[in-house]
């Protein structure tokens, strides 16, 4: 199977490439990164649109968080585990797979690059709007990672309206992109886990990719072989967030919880989450609905 994937410029969605190429290493893989802009727009006009529609404290926590990232990627050096914040570009480079890298997921040079590679499906986890022809452009489809339950928790960073809205549990969504609708195909897999009290939002996205690089390979090799059955969203279910205000981020540190942790981001580095699965898991099989359970 050829699969290319269309990833955001962030440092954990290397481990989600990473395992799936572990997990199937007969599949052809290509990669697209996407940075973190806005389409079309480069990074002093996303920056310009997007600030304004945060709140001041949301603002600053998200500038912590990043540079918190960049301080701690400097310990893998001394601890011999680079790889969990790993660049996507040296990702490919060691695992020897194509690459391509576009500030707008739409453009000529993108599609090119995927046309030429003929994907039999590309599997998503950006944040982009598709539109054909890439839509139609795979034989098996287009499958978007969503890191959070759907159809509760549709629309922007659903990890953070889980905690700040006090769901129970997180987890991670898979569907198809059948058109440009946001979050509104059908339902080919779902993995989730309790909340965690006191966790950070860091620790919960990491959790969610965590999920979704157990699911992947199963769900793409299912979808392949026409076992699955994609579940219909109801428009009227669950409902669609946006960027977080500060009446958001006051209920987060209100219920226990916070935008990141430099604790947990040190045993994310030295591995204290590597054994970590999801509580419940299932694919939309044609047959029967299968669901795993493990610690």
């Amino acid at each position: 199977m050829r699969v290319l994937f269309l990833l955001s410029d962030y440092v954990l969605h290397n481990s989600l490439l990473t395992e799936y190429v572990k997990a199937r290493p007969g599949d052809a893989v290509a990669v697209v990164k996407i940075p973190l802009v806005l389409k079309g727009k480069g990074r002093r006009r996303s920056v310009e649109r997007i600030v304004p529609q945060l709140s001041r404290r949301f603002a600053f926590g998200k500038l912590a968080e990043y540079g918190s990232l960049l301080a701690i990627t400097a310990l893998p050096k001394l601890l011999a585990r680079g790889a969990v914040f790993r660049r996507l570009r040296k990702t490919c480079h060691v695992l020897g797979l194509r690459f391509h890298r576009t500030e707008n997921i739409m453009d000529q040079g993108t599609f090119a690059f995927a046309s030429e590679f003929r994907p039999d499906v590309i599997v998503s986890l950006c944040h982009q709007i598709l539109k054909e022809p890439l839509i139609s452009l795979p034989t098996l489809g287009v499958v978007n990672i969503h890191p959070g339950i759907l159809p509760n928790y549709r629309g922007i960073q659903p990890y953070f309206w889980a905690l700040a809205e006090g769901a129970s549990r997180s987890g991670v969504t898979m569907h198809l992109i059948e058109d440009e609708r946001i979050d509104a195909g059908g339902v080919l897999g779902r993995a989730s886990y309790p909340n965690r009290p006191g966790m950070s939002v860091q620790l919960n996205y990491f959790l969610t990719i965590k999920c979704a690089s157990a699911l992947l390979p199963d769900c793409l090799a299912a979808l392949a072989a026409g076992q699955l059955t994609p579940r219909p969203q109801r428009p009227d279910e669950g409902g669609y967030f946006r960027w977080p205000d500060s009446a958001a981020f006051e209920r987060l540190r209100a219920r226990g919880y916070r935008l990141i942790s430099f604790r947990e981001l040190t045993k994310i580095l030295i591995g204290r989450y590597d054994r970590f699965s999801a509580e419940t898991s299932e694919l939309s099989l044609r047959s029967a609905d299968t669901t795993g359970r493990s610690g």
